[in-house]
């Protein structure tokens, strides 16, 4: 039982299986990692064992809440040499899949391509791959084309200009000047990102009086280990600037809290919803409050400035993501569908619709989740959790990534609802063996509830009962949840 000595022995062997198990299902990865060469016709990789192994996974993943609290009743703290084995661990499985190939996955090609452009001094914001494929080689633009080689070949969707803010498209350029069109240059810089994102995990975990342990559900999420660091997908850079975020906001550093966010927004679009949780502490304090909400919007306006002089036409990935990007989802295509049925209502009206009633939702629960005033840093957190959580689910794509949005804050709020993810996100993987067999309407219209009915069911039945919780504690006279919770 070498190191966890202060864990009983049945939940130390708990621990070590989980890891054992989690390690040797990485390994089955990194065997296999060929079979997920690009070259390769999509009917010849094998989709169905990948989510099966990905299933598989989590269902192990999954046996770490009753172990947590298990571990929690027996050791109170957590013993430094467990918390040193789970970051171990999770360190470990993610340099396992520095060997591997990013299985049906490709959005690091453009990563890649676009670190090229912007560490050149050219604007991915105004040039295409499809423009670098048939730049003239004598020009800057066509030199770096050839210098990408198969990079450039295997880009999706070419034709559109980027989707990726610039603070984005900086954490490409890194890699790029690391080495240029490394994928392992690329998941280096993730890999600093992660740790990063642990370090703030487990500060923030001690200032809420949660036991550090915690961590290994977001540490050893084998969603985070697969597509981050398989698929090598850019939310690892997120999710730092996220957890800064709260995490400078509940040790009130509030002009670093907005940075924090302004770099979000940077990364990716959506962190500014948090702006009015970071915002409500300072509703006393005026000057701090203009100053934050000014520095957060110059931030953003920063950010959008080369976007809009790149062009706003159907070449810019930010129009196309707005007007026709989803998949994975049940909610958009549901309420598209309910919209539709009402009279003389078009599919495309009914689905600008949608865009738009999903749109406000996350926006109006931001500034519902803000409207009270925060009750100490446990309530701060949970509230994060809240939005984050929102964002994702109402999210007109919902790729098993993006919930990498609001996977951070699973280590303060453990809704079965969020840890079940990591069994049922995996089943977008078979979406690609009914494309290979030319069937993926079954998977877009059948399967899909599959993911999300259980996923939805169990939100609804924990939020049922954590409100059946609160109006007991009310009506029991013992205070507000919020102070409730933050006493915990």
């Amino acid at each position: 039982m070498g190191g966890i000595d202060k864990v009983d022995e049945r939940a130390a062997a708990a621990w070590l299986a989980i890891a054992a198990a989690l390690l040797g299902l990485a390994g089955v990865l990194v065997v296999n990692r060929y079979r997920f060469d690009w070259a390769l016709e999509l009917a010849d990789i094998p989709a169905l064992p990948l989510m099966a192994g990905l299933v598989v996974a989590g269902i192990v993943f999954v046996a770490l809440m009753p172990l947590l609290r298990a571990t929690e009743r027996s050791l109170a703290p957590p013993s430094r040499l467990l918390v040193a084995f789970i970051v171990a661990v999770g360190l470990f499985l993610r340099l396992m899949m520095f060997a591997t190939e990013p299985a049906l996955e490709d959005d690091q090609q453009r990563y890649l391509m676009e670190g090229a452009l912007w560490a050149n001094g050219i604007s991915p914001y105004r040039v295409s791959p499809q423009d670098a494929k048939a730049a003239d080689r004598g020009t800057l633009l066509g030199r770096i084309a050839d210098q990408a080689g198969p990079v450039l070949e295997r880009v999706n969707h070419p034709k559109l200009k980027t989707i990726y803010p610039p603070v984005a498209e900086t954490a490409f350029a890194l890699a790029y000047m690391i080495k240029p069109f490394s994928l392992t240059a690329w998941r280096f810089v993730l890999l600093v990102a992660d740790c990063g994102t642990l370090a703030m995990l487990l500060l923030l975990l001690r200032d809420v009086g949660r036991p550090a342990s915690w961590v290994a559900l977001y540490w050893w999420n084998p969603l985070v280990i697969k597509e981050v660091f398989n698929s090598a997908h850019m939310e690892g850079v997120l999710a730092l600037f996220v957890v800064a975020t709260v995490f400078l906001a509940v040790r009130q550093r509030f002009l670093f809290a907005s940075t924090a966010l302004g770099l979000a927004v940077g990364v990716k679009i959506w962190p500014v919803l948090l702006a009015p949780l970071v915002l409500r502490p300072l509703f006393q304090r005026p000057k701090l409050l203009i100053g934050c909400a000014a520095l957060i919007a110059a931030m953003c306006l920063l950010w959008a400035w080369p976007i809009v002089v790149g062009g706003l036409d159907e070449r810019s990935g930010f129009v196309a993501y707005a007007q026709r990007w989803q998949a994975n989802g049940a909610l958009l295509p549901a309420l598209r569908g309910l919209i539709s049925n009402l009279p003389g209502m078009s599919v495309e009206t009914a689905s600008r619709a949608a865009r738009l009633l999903l749109a406000l939702t996350a926006g109006l629960v931001a500034i519902l989740v803000a409207q009270r005033p925060i009750d100490g840093n446990n309530d701060l957190v949970q509230r994060a959790a809240v939005v984050t959580l929102v964002i994702a689910l109402t999210s007109p794509a919902q790729f098993p990534w993006y919930m990498i949005w609001t996977l951070p804050f699973v280590v303060f709020a453990p809704r079965w609802g969020v840890v079940a993810m990591a069994v049922l996100l995996p089943i977008y993987y078979a979406s690609f063996h009914f494309t290979a067999i030319d069937a993926y309407p079954v998977f877009r219209d059948r399967v899909v509830w599959a993911v999300w009915l259980p996923i939805w069911a169990l939100l609804a039945l924990e939020t049922w009962r954590e409100w059946q919780r609160q109006g007991v504690q009310l009506v029991g006279g013992h205070g507000t949840a919020g102070k409730e919770n933050h006493a915990q």
